[in-house]
């Protein structure tokens, strides 16, 4: 009988959307809870709570609450690479600003896991090491470019990878909303990277 009521549970469209509707409303409750409380502080039963689902529905999804967070933050990295892919080979000034373009990109389309990157804490960076690995030696080749072509304010590429982590997103939250925020943004970081001749 298990096996039956699994197969019509698989087979049926509303249920399937019951599920969907489930996990959409876990990610949601993670997304806020985390943004507005840090990572750290927050439960799982407050996300349930939130959420309103028992807790074998969240174990039925999530086997903790940082693969949850997996599931908001690995998309952003995984999109990122796949938009950085081949700037590396643009002229440095070209790779450069698809690089601040990817930000504003990966803001419009993920603003609320956007918010949580500087949340991550030691405890969960372990979990998206490999991801952040990838993404900042993407970040670096466009950067050695830049560098090579004396284009950094701080003429460091690894200086500038320090600048883009600790500012990039702090900048989209200030000019976010703004009817020029992109090029607000632009502006910003252009003004923070590139050496003014």
């Amino acid at each position: 009988m298990g096996t039956r009521a699994a197969a019509a549970d698989t087979a049926s469209p509303r249920i399937a959307r019951r599920r969907q509707r489930m996990r959409g409303a876990l990610l949601a409750a993670a997304s806020r809870q985390f943004a507005s409380r840090g990572i750290a502080a927050v439960s799982v039963e407050e996300l349930i709570a939130e959420a309103d689902v028992s807790r074998a529905t969240f174990y039925r999804f999530f086997p903790n609450k940082y693969s949850l967070l997996e599931e908001l933050l690995n998309p952003i990295f995984e999109e990122a690479l796949a938009l950085l892919q081949g700037h590396d080979a643009s002229p440095p000034a070209a790779g450069l600003d698809a690089l601040i373009g990817v930000y504003w990109q990966l803001w419009s389309r993920h603003r609320d896991g956007m918010l949580l990157i500087p949340l991550v804490d030691g405890e969960t960076f372990r979990h998206f090491a490999g991801r952040h690995a990838a993404l900042n030696e993407a970040l670096a080749r466009i950067l050695v470019r830049a560098e090579k072509a004396d284009l950094l304010r701080n003429g460091s590429a690894q200086y500038s990878l320090k600048v883009i982590a600790r500012t990039a997103i702090p900048l989209l939250r200030v000019f976010d909303g703004h009817p020029a925020g992109e090029a607000l943004f632009r502006d910003a970081l252009n003004g923070l990277l590139l050496r003014t001749h």
